[in-house]
């Protein structure tokens, strides 16, 4: 028997677990930025300097083995979002109250859902750390690529594999079982939980892309301290590509934070039409919460920009301000276009 409850209490669940794993990888990578500083800094006690001698294998460890769990992890709370979104298109089926969905369509992968890309940015640092590894153990530059690479496309495998077996299970689910009758007191109560906890993973976006925007920052500030010889690796490439690296990061770190923000406040609009038909959550030019939240994403994906180029442009610095504004801008209209396009087409819950 399919129960409405039991399916809304395990999607806002795992909506809420999505949300605390990004924050711990937020905070992981910002601690290991530090002790990466200290480590390759020389600023260790006697007792650990053993460990200036392999200081970046030592980072790139601590970050692949943690990334790769919570990857794995999202993938598998991932499966269960789409357990639970199979399940409820069944049960809005049996009611005259709730938009009808379609338990097939629910069942595909949806590339530009919060899980997929909250997977990927967890699976591309983990990608980032084996190759860091790579080379801190002396492997050549194309060694270090493939190895990042070959972790990043073996999890992927392993996420497409979860979804599918998910999708199957649940599809068999609803095709052999009935669905318990549920009232539309209980829709609104689970339509009013999903907001709240959709709200929250709005907030917890924010703060992860600014735990790693601004550890990125502070360890490109820490790079020109670093010792020369005595690390797995040679100062001066770390001082000369470090910046680049740490940079490239951000931009791929903040890109999907966008992505990500865009898509919650896409669910946060449907969600306000079920529960009031003469809502408008999709009004372009308002200045609301989620708009300001957005900006402030938009900022900082605008200074991994910059950061990112400007080495490049230092010594034109109208066009490296030009490419900001562009930035900037192309951030707020492609969030104005997407509002304008939802307001014609996402439907309610």
């Amino acid at each position: 028997m399919i129960e409405f409850k039991t399916v809304s209490n395990e999607f806002q669940s795992l909506v809420a677990r999505g949300g605390t794993l990004a924050t711990f990888l937020g905070s992981m990578f910002a601690a290991l930025g530090i002790l990466l500083r200290n480590i390759a800094g020389g600023s260790l006690p006697p007792a650990l300097k053993g460990l200036e001698s392999h200081a970046f294998a030592l980072f790139a460890v601590l970050l692949l083995v943690p990334s790769l769990i919570i990857a794995l992890r999202i993938a598998k709370l991932a499966s269960g979002m789409t357990i639970q979104g199979i399940l409820y298109a069944r049960l809005t089926q049996e009611q005259s109250f709730a938009a009808r969905r379609d338990p097939q369509r629910a069942a595909q992968l949806n590339v530009l859902g919060v899980s997929f890309l909250s997977f990927l940015i967890a699976d591309l640092i983990a990608g980032f750390s084996a190759a860091l590894l790579a080379l801190a153990l002396d492997y050549p530059p194309w060694v270090a690529a493939v190895l990042g690479t070959g972790f990043v496309l073996v999890w992927m495998a392993l996420y497409l594999r979860y979804h599918r077996r998910a999708g199957q299970f649940a599809l068999a689910k609803v095709a052999s079982e009935p669905c318990a009758p549920y009232t539309r007191d209980d829709w609104l109560e689970h339509l009013t939980g999903s907001m709240q906890e959709a709200n929250k993973g709005m907030i917890t976006d924010i703060g992860f892309v600014g735990l790693m925007m601004f550890s990125g920052i502070e360890g490109m500030s820490g790079l020109g301290s670093l010792r020369q010889g005595g690390l797995d690796l040679i100062a001066q490439d770390v001082q000369c590509h470090g910046p680049a690296v740490y940079a490239g990061l951000m931009v791929v770190v903040g890109f999907f934070g966008l992505l990500i923000n865009l898509r919650v406040r896409l669910a946060i609009g449907g969600f306000s039409l079920a529960l009031d038909p003469t809502d408008r959550p999709f009004r372009p030019f308002r200045l609301t919460d989620s708009l300001l939240g957005y900006l402030l994403l938009a900022f900082l994906f605008t200074v991994a920009v910059h950061l990112l180029l400007y080495p490049y442009l230092s010594e034109q610095p109208f066009v490296l301000l030009g490419v900001d504004v562009t930035v900037l801008l192309a951030c707020l209209a492609a969030e104005q276009l997407t509002i304008a396009y939802a307001a014609r087409t996402v439907r309610a819950f």
